[in-house]
């Protein structure tokens, strides 16, 4: 037991600090871009999409050695026989989807539990991040003067 909760409090630590580095270079590397700021939205969207990816994978790796090298614990329902099973079964747990096609029974209970909160808040961050950019990089009233513009050459 306590190997499964060291696992996952170091894994969660290093998702934490590579969602953070993620972050803090989207933070620096998207204003340098030429590009139009909506674009600048969609590249960070696009990229911390990417990051969440990465972050389910490394999960799903751990869940396949915690049950399939240190026994500590198996996966019922669904048969989950590849990495591709682990890497969905991680993609639901991260996102708190819940589908209950699978389900864990031993200590990587403790595991799925410690995903989904992590999941949850870097989903959480990530939006926040992402609602911050745009707050920044989009002109609003810009915008809104364009379309009331437009608009009052079609009357």
């Amino acid at each position: 037991m306590l190997l499964i909760v060291l696992l996952s409090f170091c894994l969660v630590a290093v998702v934490f600090v590579f969602h953070h580095h993620i972050l803090i270079w989207l933070g620096l590397f998207a204003p340098k871009l030429k590009l139009q700021p909506q674009t600048q939205v969609l590249v960070i969207v696009f990229a911390l999409y990417i990051a969440h990816i990465v972050e389910i994978c490394l999960y799903a790796i751990v869940y396949f050695f915690a049950v399939e090298q240190f026994d500590l614990g198996e996966f019922n329902g669904a048969p989950v026989n590849d990495l591709m099973s682990y890497i969905y079964y991680s993609g639901v747990i991260y996102t708190s989807l819940g589908l209950g096609d699978i389900y864990p029974s031993g200590h990587i209970r403790f595991l799925t539990a410690m995903e989904t909160l992590n999941g949850f808040l870097l989903i959480t961050w990530s939006a926040s991040f992402t609602f911050l950019a745009m707050g920044r990089l989009w002109s609003w009233s810009d915008s809104c003067d364009s379309v009331e513009k437009k608009r009052k050459k079609e009357e």
